[in-house]
């Protein structure tokens, strides 16, 4: 889901440039920029996953007369759990700065979109596996499975949640509208989300574990 320009009130539009801003200058100051820059090959990938999901984003399905209620996967999880949160939320960035390039998105709705699309699905995405990671033995197919395949599956619900949150108490849409018109087919979309995101993290952690962040071989494989 992302925002069209003029559908939110202009408080809230000024507003989320308040709250993208100090967001947005902890990611600069955070990001890993060394990991890429010493490894070529993983700078590469990372540009791919980038096309990758502004493919997902911009295949998307809705009505013209619903604006902002546009369903598509969303690929946060992978992009966190691969190359961690400071990276997949710029990454995510800039596929949203693509997707508004390309007129799906409005550019004074950006920093909305960006809080929605972006931080909270990341956040989702990075906090459901550090409780796995904490609470669960460390096994493979406990982070393919929970952290991966359920993770993606409720990074997707916890963006529907925000976007429908935002679009409630803003008064674009009410409760019977966004359930009738967006939240009912969520459910649809959980399952493709959460197979992407299990079936990419397994395909990595077998062939390139280094590729990916969150994933020790010595954590999760020796001795198991």
């Amino acid at each position: 889901m992302n925002f069209p320009d003029g559908l939110l009130p202009e408080t809230w539009v000024i507003g989320a440039h308040f709250l993208l801003a100090p967001i947005l200058v902890g990611l600069l100051r955070t990001t890993p920029w060394g990991r890429l820059r010493q490894r070529p090959d993983l700078l590469g990938v990372f540009l791919l996953f980038l096309g990758g999901v502004v493919f997902l984003w911009t295949a998307r399905a809705g009505l013209p007369q619903n604006p902002g209620l546009n369903l598509h996967l969303l690929g946060a999880t992978v992009l966190t759990l691969a190359f961690g949160w400071p990276l997949a939320a710029l990454g995510m960035l800039a596929a949203l700065l693509a997707v508004t390039g390309l007129g799906l998105s409005g550019w004074h709705a950006f920093s909305v979109n960006a809080l929605v699309m972006v931080v909270v699905p990341v956040a989702v995405a990075a906090a459901i596996h550090e409780i796995v990671h904490r609470k669960l033995p460390n096994h493979p197919f406990i982070y393919i499975f929970i952290s991966a395949f359920l993770g993606g599956a409720l990074t997707l619900a916890g963006l529907a949640g925000a976007a429908s949150a935002v679009l409630l108490a803003s008064g674009a849409y009410g409760l019977d509208e966004l359930v009738r018109e967006y939240l009912r087919y969520l459910p649809l979309l959980m399952f493709p989300e959460a197979f992407v995101s299990g079936g990419i993290l397994a395909i990595l952690v077998v062939y390139k574990p280094e590729w990916v962040v969150t994933f020790d071989d010595e954590r999760y494989i020796q001795g198991k």
